[in-house]
């Protein structure tokens, strides 16, 4: 992930975690401060309080049907 954007794009869709190792690597350590700011400025303009309330809001909902299959591949893999 190279932007704050690319970022909360990830966590809309659900991610618990987002990798930025090749961001940190090629821009050097302060990008991720400059990422982080940007991200709290992005949160905050749409008056989100943290990560969390917005992790997971375009997430497609699955419908009984789906979840039952979802839980079952999880029990057989």
């Amino acid at each position: 992930m190279q932007t704050a954007d690319e970022v909360i794009k990830y966590l809309l869709a659900g991610a618990d975690a987002v990798m930025t190792t090749s961001a940190l690597l090629r821009n050097g350590p302060a990008h991720l401060q400059s990422l982080l700011f940007r991200l709290e400025v992005r949160l905050r303009a749409r008056d989100f309080v943290s990560i969390t309330a917005i992790k997971g809001l375009m997430r497609p909902t699955l419908g009984a049907k789906a979840e039952a299959r979802e839980r079952d591949n999880y029990v057989q893999g």
